[in-house]
């Protein structure tokens, strides 16, 4: 055997060969690599995250016009992100061993210029940040290896209704981001398997009755930034095994509770960024296994009402937080809530929490309250839960400070509550008169003359406040 016929078997052990710049083949039978690229095994994961060693071709970022002619058949993963490429020719025909294929950051306006055709070991294809603007019907047909699609930042504005079709693997499909105006169901019927879907960004002009009917496997949805004002009731009708919604920086005004209720296992849930105005008792009704929710970055946010979380036994972690008219939440408002562990309230326009509202809270391990009006003169809501002898933690605490009454401003609520409460002499005596939020009224209304006008009142006190309306007339 001559030193050739030993040179490829001992090739065959290096685990991580670097082969920059070579033009052609070596001699002994060295691998290929295309001028300016790098070629070496490099760890790669499944989607199911299982590890293999993968030859690897990295030719990113390289103002590429064209894929080189030279890439070495065996290649597993072949790296272009960031070139000038516009179309292909040949060059994918023989690289059929191809798993990953990162294709982003190109000049495509098309799939089918893609010659994609060979490619049935293909689990992962990069296509975003290009310029494409339609998928034609069967133009991914021959990919039936497909795991993942990542087809999102484009100028897609037509799908034709099989254009997905062969999918029948596809776990993971990103379309956010492209210019949608409707989604179409025919398209999911192709897509048995899928899993994670993300159609946000997109300017459709509304969800409609069974969008999604076809995705019975589909974990996790997110519908962000789609400038949604409303959902049909039978929006997520058979999405059985939903685990994480979101509707991240809609236009939503009020909680999507009918369409919610079709959900039976959803998880998490967000709900960030939206005009709602209160969070109503029924809201989340039905939703026996959610477990995270998020109500935070909401301008409109006035309230949380009486019994807003019911029939959440499963609830770990509620964020409601960065509402900067939140100024009020209802002392039953988490009285449902026995298995909530993480309760974040910061930057808020919360001024107390009331002894009722923590003391339903038999989990509660830790709290966030720092950058609300915290009036520190109502030590009895606070004393026994933030005392010496509590066990809650609170999240910041070093910035929890009091903004009320005058000789308390600046102080750290736990300080305070510390020494009324648990120090020598304490034992909470305050004086908690009550104080009506500035955001209980809206700043103007406009009602014609002999019109019924319906106008709310709460305000922050303990014991709770007993409310009585004056007229202008001076009756009670």
């Amino acid at each position: 055997m001559g030193f050739a016929d030993l040179l490829i078997p001992l090739l065959s052990l290096v685990t991580s060969s670097v082969c920059a710049g070579v033009g052609g083949a070596s001699q002994g039978g060295a691998v290929l690599c295309p001028l300016q690229c790098v070629c070496e095994t490099r760890p790669w994961y499944t989607p199911q995250s299982v590890y293999h060693q993968a030859r690897t071709v990295d030719c990113n970022e390289l103002h590429l016009q064209r894929i080189p002619a030279n890439v070495s058949s065996d290649t597993q993963v072949l790296l272009l992100q960031s070139n000038n490429i516009s179309s292909i020719t040949t060059e994918l025909q023989r690289l059929t061993n191809l798993t990953e294929l990162d294709l982003s950051q190109n000049h495509f306006t098309q799939v089918s210029s893609m010659g994609l055709s060979t490619l049935g070991r293909l689990v992962t294809l990069y296509l975003e940040e290009n310029r494409i603007e339609e998928l034609e019907d069967f133009s991914l047909r021959n990919l039936s290896s497909l795991e993942e699609l990542y087809i999102n930042h484009n100028h897609i504005s037509s799908i034709g209704p099989k254009a997905f079709a062969g999918l029948t693997n596809l776990l993971r499909l990103h379309l956010n981001s492209n210019r949608l105006v409707a989604i179409d169901s025919r398209w999911f019927e192709s897509l048995p398997s899928l899993e994670i879907l993300m159609i946000g960004e997109n300017p459709i002009l509304g969800l409609e009755e069974k969008n999604f009917l076809p995705l019975s496997r589909l974990h996790s949805l997110v519908l962000a930034g789609m400038g949604l004002a409303s959902v049909p009731s039978a929006a997520f009708l058979g999405l059985d095994y939903l685990e994480s919604l979101s509707f991240y920086d809609n236009r939503l005004r009020s909680v999507p509770r009918d369409a919610l209720s079709m959900l039976p296992n959803l998880k998490f849930l967000d709900l960030n960024k939206n005009p709602i105005g209160r969070v109503q008792q029924g809201d989340f009704q039905n939703l026996q296994h959610l477990e995270e929710l998020s109500l935070n970055n909401m301008e409109e946010l006035l309230m949380v009402e009486r019994a807003a979380f019911q029939n959440l036994p499963e609830i770990a972690k509620l964020e409601l937080c960065n509402n900067p008219r939140l100024s009020y939440i209802d002392p039953q408002a988490f009285s449902d809530l026995s298995s909530l562990r993480t309760l974040l309230l910061h930057s808020n326009q919360l001024s107390l929490l009331s002894g009722d509202l923590l003391s339903s809270l038999p989990s509660l391990e830790e709290v966030s309250l720092h950058s609300n009006p915290l009036r520190c003169d109502c030590l009895s809501s606070w004393g026994p839960h933030l005392g010496n002898q509590s066990h809650l933690k609170m999240l910041e605490s070093s910035i929890t400070l009091c903004s009320t009454p005058h000789h308390l401003i600046g102080r750290e609520l736990q300080e305070v509550v510390a020494f009324a409460w648990g120090g020598p002499g304490g034992g909470g005596a305050n004086s908690c008169l009550p104080h009506i939020s500035p955001h209980a009224f809206p700043p103007a209304m406009n009602v014609s003359a002999g019109q019924p006008i319906t106008l709310e009142c709460w305000a922050d006190a303990d014991p709770a406040p007993q409310f009585y309306w004056v007229t202008p007339t001076g009756d009670k």
